[in-house]
Protein backbone atom coordinates (compact mmCIF):
# COMPACT_ATOMS: atom_id res chain seq x y z
CA UNK A 1 0.00 0.00 0.00
CA UNK A 2 3.02 2.69 0.82
CA UNK A 3 4.34 2.02 -2.43
CA UNK A 4 1.51 3.42 -4.48
CA UNK A 5 1.46 6.68 -2.27
CA UNK A 6 3.46 10.04 -3.86
CA UNK A 7 4.13 12.72 -2.11
CA UNK A 8 2.84 15.79 -3.68
CA UNK A 9 4.57 18.63 -2.87
CA UNK A 10 3.15 21.54 -5.75
CA UNK A 11 -0.48 21.37 -4.06
CA UNK A 12 -2.03 24.18 -2.00
CA UNK A 13 -3.58 23.63 1.15
CA UNK A 14 -7.35 23.93 -0.34
CA UNK A 15 -6.44 21.25 -2.81
CA UNK A 16 -4.70 19.32 0.03
CA UNK A 17 -7.94 18.97 1.68
CA UNK A 18 -9.95 17.65 -1.49
CA UNK A 19 -10.23 13.99 -2.23
CA UNK A 20 -9.08 13.04 -5.55
CA UNK A 21 -10.88 10.56 -7.20
CA UNK A 22 -14.82 9.11 -6.85
CA UNK A 23 -15.90 5.82 -4.96
CA UNK A 24 -15.78 3.44 -8.04
CA UNK A 25 -13.75 4.19 -10.72
CA UNK A 26 -11.60 1.59 -11.05
CA UNK A 27 -7.88 3.15 -11.96
CA UNK A 28 -7.32 6.78 -10.71
CA UNK A 29 -4.56 8.77 -10.70
CA UNK A 30 -3.40 12.33 -9.31
CA UNK A 31 0.43 11.63 -10.35
CA UNK A 32 -0.03 10.87 -13.89
CA UNK A 33 -1.92 7.62 -13.96
CA UNK A 34 0.93 5.67 -12.22
CA UNK A 35 -1.53 4.39 -9.12
CA UNK A 36 -3.81 2.32 -9.27
CA UNK A 37 -7.61 1.84 -7.26
CA UNK A 38 -9.80 -1.02 -7.42
CA UNK A 39 -13.69 -0.70 -7.35
CA UNK A 40 -12.72 -1.12 -3.02
CA UNK A 41 -10.65 2.12 -2.84
CA UNK A 42 -10.29 5.19 -3.09
CA UNK A 43 -7.39 8.04 -3.21
CA UNK A 44 -7.47 10.81 -1.03
CA UNK A 45 -4.67 13.61 -0.62
CA UNK A 46 -4.04 14.60 3.21
CA UNK A 47 -3.08 17.73 4.64
CA UNK A 48 0.34 17.03 3.78
CA UNK A 49 0.12 16.42 0.46
CA UNK A 50 0.55 12.47 0.41
CA UNK A 51 -1.73 10.52 -1.89
CA UNK A 52 -3.38 8.19 0.92
CA UNK A 53 -5.18 5.04 -0.49
CA UNK A 54 -8.25 4.34 1.27
CA UNK A 55 -11.46 1.79 1.32
CA UNK A 56 -14.09 3.34 -0.85
CA UNK A 57 -16.41 2.49 2.78
CA UNK A 58 -14.78 3.93 5.59
CA UNK A 59 -15.84 1.23 8.36
CA UNK A 60 -13.25 2.20 11.27
CA UNK A 61 -10.82 4.86 12.09
CA UNK A 62 -8.26 5.20 15.33
CA UNK A 63 -7.83 9.19 15.97
CA UNK A 64 -4.04 9.80 17.03
CA UNK A 65 -1.96 12.61 18.08
CA UNK A 66 -4.49 14.96 16.57
CA UNK A 67 -6.38 15.19 19.30
CA UNK A 68 -9.82 16.61 18.59
CA UNK A 69 -9.98 14.52 15.06
CA UNK A 70 -12.19 12.13 16.85
CA UNK A 71 -14.90 14.43 17.26
CA UNK A 72 -14.62 16.03 13.91
CA UNK A 73 -15.29 12.53 12.42
CA UNK A 74 -18.68 12.48 14.49
CA UNK A 75 -19.50 15.95 13.29
CA UNK A 76 -19.06 14.93 9.81
CA UNK A 77 -20.87 12.46 9.74
CA UNK A 78 -23.48 12.17 12.53
CA UNK A 79 -21.77 8.50 13.44
CA UNK A 80 -19.69 7.52 16.18
CA UNK A 81 -19.45 3.92 15.43
CA UNK A 82 -16.51 4.20 13.20
CA UNK A 83 -14.63 5.68 15.93
CA UNK A 84 -12.46 2.55 17.25
CA UNK A 85 -9.70 4.01 18.60
CA UNK A 86 -8.13 7.30 19.69
CA UNK A 87 -5.43 8.65 22.03
CA UNK A 88 -5.60 9.01 25.67
CA UNK A 89 -6.17 12.79 26.34
CA UNK A 90 -9.16 12.64 23.54
CA UNK A 91 -10.49 9.99 25.59
CA UNK A 92 -10.72 12.18 28.82
CA UNK A 93 -12.31 14.78 26.93
CA UNK A 94 -14.62 12.43 25.60
CA UNK A 95 -15.48 11.11 28.53
CA UNK A 96 -16.19 14.39 29.93
CA UNK A 97 -18.05 16.12 26.96
CA UNK A 98 -21.68 15.93 25.84
CA UNK A 99 -20.65 13.78 23.26
CA UNK A 100 -20.52 10.76 25.57
CA UNK A 101 -24.21 11.22 26.00
CA UNK A 102 -25.05 11.62 22.60
CA UNK A 103 -22.67 8.75 21.11
CA UNK A 104 -22.20 6.80 24.11
CA UNK A 105 -20.36 4.10 21.63
CA UNK A 106 -17.67 6.48 21.73
CA UNK A 107 -16.34 5.41 24.92
CA UNK A 108 -16.22 1.90 23.82
CA UNK A 109 -13.14 3.48 21.57
CA UNK A 110 -9.36 1.51 22.15
CA UNK A 111 -6.40 3.69 23.56
CA UNK A 112 -3.59 1.01 24.06
CA UNK A 113 -2.03 2.47 21.58
CA UNK A 114 -0.29 5.37 22.60
CA UNK A 115 1.88 4.54 25.84
CA UNK A 116 3.62 7.01 27.65
CA UNK A 117 2.83 9.30 25.24
CA UNK A 118 4.12 7.49 22.27
CA UNK A 119 2.33 5.26 19.80
CA UNK A 120 2.86 1.67 19.59
CA UNK A 121 2.21 0.28 16.26
CA UNK A 122 1.85 -3.47 17.58
CA UNK A 123 -1.06 -2.36 19.38
CA UNK A 124 -2.18 -0.33 16.63
CA UNK A 125 -1.93 -3.14 14.03
CA UNK A 126 -4.56 -4.96 16.78
CA UNK A 127 -6.91 -2.58 16.21
CA UNK A 128 -6.56 -2.52 12.36
CA UNK A 129 -8.51 0.36 11.28
CA UNK A 130 -9.56 1.10 8.08
CA UNK A 131 -7.97 4.85 8.15
CA UNK A 132 -5.48 6.00 11.08
CA UNK A 133 -5.41 9.98 11.39
CA UNK A 134 -2.20 11.11 12.80
CA UNK A 135 -1.18 15.07 13.12
CA UNK A 136 0.73 15.92 10.88
CA UNK A 137 3.86 17.36 12.32
CA UNK A 138 4.52 13.40 13.97
CA UNK A 139 6.50 12.25 10.79
CA UNK A 140 7.83 9.11 12.63
CA UNK A 141 4.32 7.78 13.98
CA UNK A 142 3.11 8.62 10.24
CA UNK A 143 6.11 6.20 8.78
CA UNK A 144 5.64 3.48 10.95
CA UNK A 145 1.75 3.02 10.61
CA UNK A 146 2.33 3.14 6.80
CA UNK A 147 5.20 1.03 7.22
CA UNK A 148 2.72 -1.51 8.86
CA UNK A 149 0.56 -1.29 5.89
CA UNK A 150 -1.46 1.28 7.50
CA UNK A 151 -3.72 3.47 5.73
CA UNK A 152 -2.63 6.81 7.28
CA UNK A 153 -4.16 10.36 6.97
CA UNK A 154 -1.97 13.71 7.71
CA UNK A 155 -3.69 16.24 10.10
CA UNK A 156 -2.32 19.49 9.92
CA UNK A 157 -3.24 21.66 13.28
CA UNK A 158 -1.87 24.82 13.98
CA UNK A 159 -0.52 26.05 10.75
CA UNK A 160 -3.66 24.92 9.04
CA UNK A 161 -5.70 27.50 7.72
CA UNK A 162 -2.99 30.38 9.71
CA UNK A 163 -4.03 28.89 12.85
CA UNK A 164 -7.73 30.30 12.77
CA UNK A 165 -9.74 27.79 14.54
CA UNK A 166 -12.74 28.19 12.42
CA UNK A 167 -11.11 27.54 8.87
CA UNK A 168 -8.88 25.12 10.24
CA UNK A 169 -11.54 22.66 11.37
CA UNK A 170 -13.43 23.61 8.31
CA UNK A 171 -10.43 22.19 6.45
CA UNK A 172 -10.65 18.88 8.18
CA UNK A 173 -14.30 18.48 7.94
CA UNK A 174 -13.93 18.98 3.94
CA UNK A 175 -11.21 16.61 3.83
CA UNK A 176 -13.22 13.81 6.35
CA UNK A 177 -16.83 14.85 4.12
CA UNK A 178 -14.77 13.36 1.02
CA UNK A 179 -13.28 10.27 3.33
CA UNK A 180 -16.83 9.58 4.36
CA UNK A 181 -18.49 10.47 1.42
CA UNK A 182 -20.96 13.13 3.80
CA UNK A 183 -19.81 16.39 2.49
CA UNK A 184 -23.27 18.14 3.16
CA UNK A 185 -23.01 18.42 7.10
CA UNK A 186 -19.52 19.72 6.71
CA UNK A 187 -20.90 22.44 3.94
CA UNK A 188 -24.01 23.37 6.95
CA UNK A 189 -21.41 23.74 9.66
CA UNK A 190 -19.24 26.36 7.60
CA UNK A 191 -22.13 27.85 6.73
CA UNK A 192 -23.38 28.41 10.49
CA UNK A 193 -19.98 29.25 11.41
CA UNK A 194 -19.30 31.89 8.57
CA UNK A 195 -22.92 33.77 9.47
CA UNK A 196 -22.34 34.11 13.41
CA UNK A 197 -18.42 35.10 12.52
CA UNK A 198 -19.75 37.71 10.13
CA UNK A 199 -22.28 38.71 12.83
CA UNK A 200 -19.58 39.75 15.17
CA UNK A 201 -17.31 41.31 13.05
CA UNK A 202 -19.96 43.66 12.25
CA UNK A 203 -19.76 45.03 15.87
CA UNK A 204 -16.24 45.06 16.39
CA UNK A 205 -14.81 46.20 13.20
CA UNK A 206 -15.23 50.00 14.24
CA UNK A 207 -13.30 49.34 17.44
CA UNK A 208 -10.07 51.04 18.19
CA UNK A 209 -7.54 49.32 20.63
CA UNK A 210 -8.21 50.88 23.76
CA UNK A 211 -11.91 49.87 23.23
CA UNK A 212 -11.21 46.60 23.66
CA UNK A 213 -10.40 44.34 26.68
CA UNK A 214 -6.32 43.33 27.31
CA UNK A 215 -7.09 39.64 27.84
CA UNK A 216 -4.56 36.61 28.23
CA UNK A 217 -4.99 32.60 27.05
CA UNK A 218 -3.44 30.01 29.50
CA UNK A 219 -2.69 27.25 27.78
CA UNK A 220 -1.65 25.34 30.56
CA UNK A 221 -0.30 26.12 34.32
CA UNK A 222 0.75 24.18 37.17
CA UNK A 223 3.32 24.68 40.03
CA UNK A 224 5.69 23.78 37.60
CA UNK A 225 4.92 26.25 34.64
CA UNK A 226 2.86 28.71 33.46
CA UNK A 227 2.43 28.35 29.83
CA UNK A 228 0.62 30.95 27.46
CA UNK A 229 -0.43 30.94 23.86
CA UNK A 230 0.24 33.94 21.40
CA UNK A 231 0.47 34.63 17.91
CA UNK A 232 -0.20 31.93 15.47
CA UNK A 233 -1.61 29.79 17.85
CA UNK A 234 -5.67 29.38 18.17
CA UNK A 235 -5.92 31.64 21.46
CA UNK A 236 -4.64 34.92 19.22
CA UNK A 237 -7.23 34.26 16.63
CA UNK A 238 -10.23 33.61 19.37
CA UNK A 239 -8.99 36.85 20.99
CA UNK A 240 -8.60 39.29 17.77
CA UNK A 241 -12.39 37.52 15.87
CA UNK A 242 -14.47 38.85 19.40
CA UNK A 243 -13.33 42.19 20.42
CA UNK A 244 -10.28 41.93 22.65
CA UNK A 245 -6.55 42.60 22.55
CA UNK A 246 -3.89 39.52 23.22
CA UNK A 247 -1.59 40.67 25.78
CA UNK A 248 1.20 38.18 24.57
CA UNK A 249 0.54 38.75 20.75
CA UNK A 250 3.68 40.96 20.75
CA UNK A 251 5.93 38.96 23.24
CA UNK A 252 4.85 34.79 22.54
CA UNK A 253 4.52 32.44 19.28
CA UNK A 254 2.98 29.50 19.31
CA UNK A 255 2.88 28.28 23.20
CA UNK A 256 5.75 29.55 25.46
CA UNK A 257 6.22 29.25 29.41
CA UNK A 258 6.52 32.50 31.25
CA UNK A 259 7.08 33.65 34.91
CA UNK A 260 5.11 35.72 37.25
CA UNK A 261 6.81 38.82 36.37
CA UNK A 262 5.68 38.72 32.75
CA UNK A 263 2.10 38.07 34.03
CA UNK A 264 2.50 41.27 36.26
CA UNK A 265 4.01 43.23 33.03
CA UNK A 266 0.91 42.29 30.84
CA UNK A 267 -1.52 42.75 33.63
CA UNK A 268 -4.61 40.98 31.79
CA UNK A 269 -8.20 42.36 32.16
CA UNK A 270 -9.43 39.31 31.30
CA UNK A 271 -8.12 35.44 31.86
CA UNK A 272 -9.16 32.89 30.03
CA UNK A 273 -8.09 28.78 31.10
CA UNK A 274 -8.01 25.96 28.82
CA UNK A 275 -9.25 22.69 29.24
CA UNK A 276 -5.87 21.19 28.64
CA UNK A 277 -5.13 22.05 32.17
CA UNK A 278 -6.79 21.10 35.31
CA UNK A 279 -6.74 24.74 36.61
CA UNK A 280 -9.64 26.35 37.75
CA UNK A 281 -10.62 30.15 38.18
CA UNK A 282 -11.23 29.33 41.83
CA UNK A 283 -7.55 27.93 41.87
CA UNK A 284 -6.19 32.06 40.89
CA UNK A 285 -8.97 33.88 43.18
CA UNK A 286 -7.99 31.75 46.50
CA UNK A 287 -4.46 31.83 44.98
CA UNK A 288 -3.80 28.26 45.13
CA UNK A 289 -0.90 27.65 43.24
CA UNK A 290 2.36 27.64 45.49
CA UNK A 291 4.50 29.73 44.15
CA UNK A 292 2.20 31.83 42.09
CA UNK A 293 0.59 35.14 43.44
CA UNK A 294 -2.41 35.88 40.84
CA UNK A 295 -3.99 38.62 43.92
CA UNK A 296 -2.58 41.45 41.92
CA UNK A 297 -3.59 40.21 38.35
CA UNK A 298 -6.17 42.54 37.28
CA UNK A 299 -8.50 40.00 35.81
CA UNK A 300 -8.14 37.74 39.43
CA UNK A 301 -9.06 41.27 41.25
CA UNK A 302 -11.97 41.80 39.41
CA UNK A 303 -13.22 38.26 38.94
CA UNK A 304 -12.57 38.31 35.12
CA UNK A 305 -11.26 34.42 34.81
CA UNK A 306 -13.00 31.91 32.55
CA UNK A 307 -12.47 28.45 32.28
CA UNK A 308 -13.08 27.72 28.39
CA UNK A 309 -16.21 25.24 27.79
CA UNK A 310 -16.11 22.33 26.61
CA UNK A 311 -19.21 20.52 24.54
CA UNK A 312 -19.12 18.25 22.05
CA UNK A 313 -15.38 18.70 22.43
CA UNK A 314 -12.65 21.30 24.16
CA UNK A 315 -14.13 24.85 22.68
CA UNK A 316 -10.30 26.41 22.67
CA UNK A 317 -8.74 24.21 19.57
CA UNK A 318 -10.76 23.87 16.22
CA UNK A 319 -14.05 21.97 16.74
CA UNK A 320 -17.37 21.43 15.89
CA UNK A 321 -18.83 24.09 18.31
CA UNK A 322 -17.16 26.74 17.37
CA UNK A 323 -19.85 28.74 16.21
CA UNK A 324 -20.79 28.86 19.91
CA UNK A 325 -17.07 29.42 21.44
CA UNK A 326 -17.11 32.78 19.39
CA UNK A 327 -20.15 33.92 20.89
CA UNK A 328 -19.30 33.02 24.10
CA UNK A 329 -16.53 35.00 23.81
CA UNK A 330 -17.67 38.03 22.36
CA UNK A 331 -20.18 37.90 25.10
CA UNK A 332 -17.32 38.19 27.95
CA UNK A 333 -15.04 40.35 25.77
CA UNK A 334 -18.03 42.62 24.50
CA UNK A 335 -20.60 42.61 27.06
CA UNK A 336 -21.88 46.14 25.84
CA UNK A 337 -21.97 44.98 22.23
CA UNK A 338 -23.20 41.13 22.63
CA UNK A 339 -25.96 39.82 24.81
CA UNK A 340 -25.97 36.25 23.61
CA UNK A 341 -28.28 33.60 25.71
CA UNK A 342 -25.91 31.05 26.35
CA UNK A 343 -28.14 28.81 27.49
CA UNK A 344 -30.86 29.47 24.64
CA UNK A 345 -27.60 28.95 21.96
CA UNK A 346 -26.47 26.09 23.08
CA UNK A 347 -29.77 24.62 23.09
CA UNK A 348 -30.75 25.89 19.55
CA UNK A 349 -27.52 24.87 18.29
CA UNK A 350 -27.09 21.34 19.36
CA UNK A 351 -30.92 20.92 18.14
CA UNK A 352 -30.61 22.45 15.08
CA UNK A 353 -27.37 21.03 13.93
CA UNK A 354 -26.44 17.80 16.55
CA UNK A 355 -30.53 16.56 16.48
CA UNK A 356 -29.76 16.77 20.25
CA UNK A 357 -32.00 18.23 23.09
CA UNK A 358 -29.50 19.63 25.75
CA UNK A 359 -30.96 19.86 28.92
CA UNK A 360 -30.35 22.72 31.55
CA UNK A 361 -27.75 20.67 33.36
CA UNK A 362 -25.85 19.32 30.60
CA UNK A 363 -25.87 23.50 29.71
CA UNK A 364 -24.02 23.89 32.83
CA UNK A 365 -21.64 21.22 32.58
CA UNK A 366 -20.48 22.48 29.02
CA UNK A 367 -19.97 25.91 30.80
CA UNK A 368 -18.15 24.77 33.39
CA UNK A 369 -16.25 21.36 32.78
CA UNK A 370 -14.74 19.42 35.32
CA UNK A 371 -10.71 19.18 35.76
CA UNK A 372 -10.66 15.71 34.64
CA UNK A 373 -10.93 16.39 31.30
CA UNK A 374 -7.54 17.68 31.21
CA UNK A 375 -6.17 14.34 33.21
CA UNK A 376 -4.64 11.49 30.90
Amino acid sequence: MVGRKAILTTLALASMALAACSDNEATSSASGGEDETTAEEKIVIDQAGTEVTIPAEVNSIVSGGILPYFHTWYVATNSAKEIVGMHPNSYNAAENSILSKMAPEILNADTSFVQNGEMNVEELMKINPDVFFEIATDEKSIEQARTAGINTVAIKAIDAAAAEPLATFNSWLKLTGEIASTTERADNFIEIGTDVQNEIYEKIDSLKAEEKPNALMLYQLSEQAITVGGKNFFGNQWLNATGANDVAENDVTGRKDVNMEQIYNWNPEIIYITNFTEIQPEDLYNNTIPGQDWSEVEAVKNKQVYKIPLGIYRWFPPSGDAPLMLKWLANNNQPELFDYDMNAEIKSYYKDFYGYDVTDEEVEQILHPSSDAAKY
